[in-house]
């Protein structure tokens, strides 16, 4: 059995049947160029309901225009804090190619949902602007839910994408306020630029890189009183984070790989790309340079 609709919000308001699905789904995931608080007003409701029964979602904003705005990502970040059922992460790809899509997917016990267009989740790309979007509806196993599937993992398991912690929020909030009120004049006032820089080399430590694992490992050991970490502790900590992150590396030179890390960011690497982050105490230990 397939459906599919084409749709404008002054057919059908494509928020409308967003909500709908959300009450039904037992899995969501959304990949949007904008994210915005108002978009997120309009399926609040639904959206607490399907993670109140044990639904699964994941929403990806993306950041490449600045106009996904900081109140969006503050609500989702404390929201995730709450419930373990929602993950929300930000993509900037720091390239050429702008990221813009507007993928949804739902699924239930027996149905897939997909719908692709023009509609960010913002209140306008959901209710008011003109805008056109494809809803398809299949019943398990989905042909073109699949393919749709495959594009959003193309950008869930990519290289651009991280989850923005609370230096990160505070920062873009400034960057993104700034560029609100004077876009011109943000770009070239120094504290905006210096702002901007540091936002960038902390969402290096944010993306899911070996790196970013092995600085939360250690942090961790930190926490619990410990000089260093082990690298069989690394190790065995770095995989369980892989599998909880539900994240995408070779395994197969997975300690190789960790090592080279190891040895590349050493505070005395004569590396030309090392970010001087680990320190050895003794061998096989490692600490931080932050």
């Amino acid at each position: 059995m397939m459906e599919i609709q084409i749709l404008s919000n002054f057919d059908s308001p494509i928020g409308e049947i967003i909500n709908q699905e959300l009450c039904n789904a037992n899995s969501v995931r959304i990949a949007v160029a904008f994210l915005k608080f108002s978009g997120l007003e309009v399926i609040q409701q639904p959206l607490f309901n399907c993670l109140s029964n044990n639904g699964k979602v994941e929403i990806i904003a993306g950041l490449d225009f600045k106009t996904t705005d900081s109140d969006s990502m503050c609500y989702l970040v404390d929201l995730q804090k709450q419930t373990p059922n929602l993950k929300f992460y930000c993509y900037n790809s720091k390239t050429n190619i702008a990221f813009h899509p507007k993928i949804y997917l739902f699924e239930t016990g027996q149905e897939s949902t997909g719908i692709v267009g023009s509609s960010n989740l913002t209140k306008g790309g959901l209710l008011t602007n003109f805008e056109t979007n494809i809803v398809i509806r299949e019943a398990k196993p989905a042909c073109y839910f699949s393919q749709l599937e495959a594009i959003y993992n193309s950008v869930r398991f990519s290289e651009f994408i991280f989850s923005p912690d609370k230096e990160f929020l505070d920062r873009y909030s400034f960057i993104y306020k700034a560029f609100l009120e004077n876009e011109d004049k943000a770009k070239n006032e120094s504290n905006v630029q210096e702002a901007i820089s540091q936002i960038q080399r902390h969402e290096e430590f944010l993306r899911p890189s070996l790196r970013s694992l092995i600085i939360d490992v250690i942090k961790e050991e930190k926490a619990k009183g410990k000089e260093c970490a082990k690298l069989e502790t690394i190790y065995k900590e770095v995989r369980k984070l892989i599998k909880e992150k539900e994240l995408s590396f070779k395994m197969d030179t997975f300690e190789n790989s960790i090592r080279g890390e190891l040895n590349r960011h050493k505070i005395d690497s004569n590396s030309p790309n090392s970010m001087r982050l680990f320190i050895r105490i003794s061998r096989g230990c490692y600490s931080l340079n932050l």
